[in-house]
């Protein structure tokens, strides 16, 4: 809702009733809008054609005059595009303004009115009203051009369509003519008359539909951790709307919107202007060159046609950007003239451009095609800071179905998978799947073919020849009847036909006996080039619109650029060459409409048959591009059909048939009763040559080879049952591995037995046998000569393994180590089994003392291996050493006695103050690792002989359990610490002064909870204060220093730097569960707001 910025209010009174108790914000100023509102002029129009009616039929041009600056007052004060902030009839005009424009000159300078726009730009305006619209002249308009040179921006506001020519370039001037009034819609008009009576503006706006909803989330969530990201949706869901909405949901106030052509930027513009929700913005228009980008029949549109200001000039940018303004700023420009804006971006203190704060880039394909150089400048920071680019397209890549490479596959033409240029994809919305959620219809293509034994049927039949070798004209009929023989197949009404050029549209609907109109006679031919005239173009979409049946001609202007309605068939009548035309032209068909149930594209297909030539030869001739480039274009918007074709194809790899029942639903063919299914098997076997991938084919090949032989092994020379290479083919999927796209990658993987390398499913098979041989046997100890299943040398293989290490893959040596008894040395590994054979002797006899010549049960001579073991103790490394030594009673000397040594070590380390209780790790200060001694102690108790366990618990302070002794350590020193503090809340890293880690003791408890003995949990539990949770007891904490200041202050608005006496941040913690409210727990919350003054937001109670 607009309102007038002269009604000024306090700022901190709610919006809602701002909109409620407000005066009329605009409310005409005109002298006679009393009297004509009287007589219910402006009362319940739907369309300007009735408003015209009106004012022609009233008495006088003064009265016609009047209304029609009243009409054009409510109008500047409704409709967005004049960014009017205040509106004064020439006679209401301010003293103030009349001064600073030299308008009170007394002299009639041809200025009805004057607006100020929302950034502070006044604007003087001259209405003319002429019945008939006839064209206007310079005589007409001169003195208002030549007189108002103090005004930046002139507005000529008329139900004319033709100005003079003089007009058609000049600066600083617009004109509102009788095409842009004819758009507006009910719904304006109803505004208009609101504001007329009351001052008030309100328009109804689109809401998002689910899909535009899902799309707006994933854009949300992508630019949260991305300042790139790509929307691909297909045509006709609401991309524009989608960029809209997503562009008013980011914070930022100066937004860059880039489109392909200045006809888009003009769709854009009201588009976005009739449902944008902001209040306080302003746009700009930027375009280097008045008419569009060069091309064949693109829309031409001239500064004179557009009802806003367009610019060509950095300057103005620059003056734009750097004038104050506390709203939203959009700049919106062509590709071509990225370069004039961001010279004209403003340069901060650092000399740094001040980039846009977010950037749309609709039809951001153009970015990579072909014309990439001429569109791309936007897409370096380099040349046009840009803080978030959100890039819009429903064709991120392009294939040339023509040209294949070796793989058989399509070549690309063009793509945006750049991630590092166009950000993640953050949200896809394919073709099928908004047909099939009925966001638009579903789509047919009709292939409409036409013999030359028809084309003489029907001139014969209207007594019409064709001199022999005229092919233009035989064409010209077969293409005509072949549109015909659609509508009647259909029964459609409302056709736009494309052609390969102005030319040949103009002439499939002229007048004459050349017409389509020979053909359906009861339809209204139509015709539209992008160089007509605006008002002569939109002449001709109103009389489509209101004709019953129609078919309107056209090279390329109707794809994109222009507004128009719903139709049942698009035909692409002669080539059509461009892809991305293509999808826009097809999207016309697949727009919903009601009681539209699908969407038809045409395409026709002339046969030309010679005298007994049968039907299979003619097609043989005939050339099919243009139905590739169709259905190229449709493959790559259609998962569908992508879909159907693959698996055609891969049945015909498969078996060497295929059923095309679900393709004749997508792709139905039209044509002569006696040869239709031979025409139509003909060409559906043309469509999966030239638009399949020969790649799914293979796939059908390899799937036969999979069920007759149960594996993927495909030998090398392999030829399959049609003689192609197929083992050829599997390698080379083997090598490509990397480069193959993921989707394909995934296929492969799905077939039973697939593996990427032959060697890898070997080595599996060898992993699979030494698994299953350690299952057996407990340990890697294979026989030499042992052979597994499958043949496979075992022994050998693992040999290999050990000589391989360095090359092995992290994984596969992880594999391997987990195995029982694993060593990569294969004399380490007799060590270990040596090793393991004293251990079972020392936890038997209690000692390491093996006789020399003592031999274990199956004849291993453990007692030699010992001696050798003593006498090679200098050539050991440590970590055997150790290990050895921690065996009960190993000694380096048969009689030495270490046990001893060990046993003086713990008393002198006692007497000198330490404790039993040691890391397994300590050393004593001349290395001895008494730390591992008494540990080999406690593990070896059962060994020990009777008398040194009694020394042992002779010792004060020894323990056989240490851990338990530690956590009753552990438990004393948190009683005293809670008899002393009179809680548990224990720090971290806290210390007693004994130096006992309780921090760490009490969070290990916690940490353990599921784990303690129930004895424990209890003991635990009846200590005052204790808790499970430390984020509950910290809570509590800070909860009873508030509670206390409470007490003493009075409320509960504690400084945010606030300390107690004891040094808790008590204010920090306060704006914690501020700002934690929607996280914090009921029952906490609750508590707060049970404290004498607690609120949750300062700012509001302040």
């Amino acid at each position: 809702m607009l309102h007038s910025p002269n009604h000024r209010t306090n700022d901190t009174t709610p919006v809602d009733t701002l909109q409620a108790t407000r005066l009329p914000a605009m409310a005409s100023k005109h002298n006679a809008t009393h009297r004509l509102l009287a007589i219910g002029l402006f009362d319940g129009l739907n369309a300007f054609s009735e408003l015209e009616t009106r004012l022609s039929a009233l008495p006088t041009n003064k009265e016609r005059g009047d209304a029609f600056e009243i009409f054009a007052e409510a109008y500047f004060a409704t409709q967005k595009i004049a960014l009017a902030r205040d509106v004064w009839p020439f006679e209401a005009i301010p003293l103030v303004q009349r001064r600073s424009l030299s308008l009170d000159t007394g002299r009639d300078m041809g200025v009805d009115g004057l607006y100020e726009t929302t950034d502070g730009e006044l604007r003087a305006y001259q209405v003319k009203f002429r019945s008939r619209r006839p064209a206007l002249t310079w005589d007409e308009l001169s003195t208002f051009m030549g007189l108002t040179d103090q005004v930046s921006q002139r507005v000529l506001f008329t139900n004319c369509d033709t100005l003079p020519s003089l007009m058609q370039d000049r600066s600083g001037f617009v004109a509102i003519r009788g095409s842009d009034l004819d758009r507006l819609t009910a719904e304006d008009f109803n505004a208009m008359h609101e504001w007329l009576h009351s001052g008030r503006v309100e328009l109804p706006r689109k809401q998002p539909r689910p899909h535009q909803d899902e799309a707006l989330a994933n854009i949300a969530t992508g630019l949260v951790t991305n300042d790139r990201a790509t929307v691909v949706m297909a045509c006709g869901t609401g991309k524009s709307l989608v960029a809209l909405w997503a562009a008013e949901r980011h914070a930022g106030k100066t937004l860059l919107v880039l489109v392909p052509s200045l006809a888009l930027v003009r769709q854009l513009l009201h588009e976005w202007l009739r449902e944008t929700t902001r209040e306080r913005f302003s746009f700009m228009c930027v375009c280097s060159d008045p008419t569009v980008a060069k091309g064949a029949d693109d829309l031409v549109v001239h500064q004179a046609d557009l009802d806003f200001p367009v610019t060509t000039d950095s300057a103005v940018v620059r003056q734009y950007l750097e004038k104050p303004f506390d709203g939203t700023r959009f700049v919106f420009s062509t590709y071509q003239s990225a370069q004039v804006v961001a010279e004209g971006m403003p340069v901060d203190a650092d000399g740094q451009r001040r980039p846009f704060d977010l950037g749309i880039f609709d039809e951001a394909h153009k970015t990579a095609s072909r014309d990439g150089t001429r569109f791309s400048f936007a897409l370096e920071d380099a040349n046009l800071p840009i803080t978030k680019r959100l890039f819009f397209t429903a064709t991120p890549r392009h294939y040339d179905v023509r040209k294949k490479d070796k793989e058989g596959d399509s070549t690309l033409v063009y793509s945006m998978d750049r991630p590092e240029v166009y950000g993640p994809v953050v949200h896809t919305l394919s073709f099928a799947e908004a047909a099939r959620r009925g966001i638009i219809c579903d789509y047919k293509v009709v292939v409409s073919v036409v013999t030359s034994d028809m084309v003489d049927d029907y001139l014969l039949r209207h007594g019409e020849t064709i001199v022999a070798g005229d092919t233009v004209k035989a064409r010209q009929v077969a293409l005509q009847v072949a549109l015909q023989k659609a509508v009647e197949k259909y029964g459609v009404s409302r056709i736009f036909t494309f052609h390969g050029s102005v030319k040949a549209a103009k002439s499939f609907t002229s007048t004459d006996s050349e017409g389509i109109g020979q053909h359906l006679s009861d339809f209204a031919t139509l015709h539209v080039s992008g160089e007509m005239p605006t008002a002569r173009r939109e002449e001709q979409m109103k009389a489509f619109r209101e004709a019953g049946k129609a078919v309107m001609s056209n090279a390329r202007c109707l794809t994109e650029g222009v507004d128009v309605p719903a139709v049942d068939m698009v035909a692409f009548i002669t080539p059509r060459k461009s892809k991305v035309d293509i999808v826009q032209a097809t999207g016309r068909a697949m727009r919903r409409a009601p009681g539209k149930e699908i969407g038809y594209v045409m395409v026709p297909l002339f046969v030309e048959q010679a005298a007994n030539e049968s039907i299979e030869d003619a097609l043989k001739r005939t050339g099919f591009d243009d139905l590739w480039d169709l259905l190229g274009a449709m493959k790559e918007q259609d998962d569908v059909l992508v879909d159907i074709i693959r698996q055609m194809q891969e049945d015909k790899g498969r078996t060497g048939v295929y059923d095309d029942c679900r393709f004749s639903e997508r792709v139905e063919v039209l044509g002569p009763s006696v040869s239709l299914e031979t025409i139509r098997k003909s060409i559906t076997a043309e469509c999966l040559e030239s638009l399949g991938v020969s790649w799914n084919e293979s796939i059908g090949r390899l799937l036969a080879f999979v069920e007759r032989e149960g594996h993927c092994l495909v030998p090398k020379r392999y030829l399959s049952s049609d003689g192609y290479k197929l083992g050829i083919w599997v390698i080379r999927q083997r090598v490509i591995k990397e480069g193959m796209p993921s989707g394909r990658r995934k296929i492969l993987e799905a077939i039973p037995g697939w593996v990427w390398d032959v060697l890898d499913n070997q080595w599996e098979e060898a992993f699979r046998c030494l698994d299953e041989f350690v299952e057996r046997n407990g340990s890697c100890q294979v026989p030499v000569g042992y052979v597994a299943e499958g043949d496979i040398r075992l022994h050998l293989w693992i040999k290999t393994q050990r000589t391989l290490k360095n090359k092995l893959t992290t994984e596969r040596r992880a594999r391997l180590e987990s195995l029982l008894g694993w060593t990569w040395d294969a004399l380490s590994a007799q060590w270990e089994k040596a090793f393991e054979y004293l251990e079972e002797f020392a936890s038997r006899e209690g000692h390491c003392r093996v006789p020399q010549k003592y031999k274990t049960i199956d004849g291993y001579r453990l007692g030699q291996w010992v001696t050798n073991i003593r006498a090679s103790k200098f050539k050991l490394d440590d970590a055997r050493k150790e290990r050895l030594e921690a065996l009960p009673g190993w000694t380096w000397g048969a009689f030495s006695a270490q046990w001893e040594i060990g046993f003086l070590h713990l008393v002198e380390f006692l007497n000198s103050g330490g404790t039993c209780h040691v890391s397994s790790e300590y050393r004593s200060d001349d290395g001895y690792r008494l730390g591992a001694w008494i540990a080999s102690q406690r593990g070896y108790r059962s060994s020990l002989s009777v008398d040194r366990i009694k020394r042992l618990e002779s010792i004060p302070g020894w323990s056989w359990d240490v851990l338990s002794d530690r956590w009753e350590v552990g438990f004393s020193h948190l009683k005293n610490f809670v008899d002393r503090e009179c809680n548990c809340l224990v720090k971290g890293g806290y210390q007693t002064d004994d130096g006992f880690h309780l921090g760490n003791w009490v969070q290990a408890q916690r940490s353990r909870k599921e784990k303690m003995t129930a004895k424990r949990k209890e003991k635990l539990e009846a200590i005052h204060g204790w808790s499970w949770s430390v984020r509950a007891d910290f809570w509590e904490a800070g909860f009873s220093y508030l509670k206390e200041f409470s007490e003493c202050e009075g409320h509960t608005r504690v400084p945010s730097k606030y300390k107690t006496s004891d040094g808790y941040r008590l204010g920090l913690w306060v704006a914690r569960q501020r700002a934690a409210k929607d996280t914090l727990s009921v029952e906490s919350r609750s508590q707060l707001e049970a404290l004498p003054g607690w609120g949750w937001d300062l700012v509001k109670e302040s």
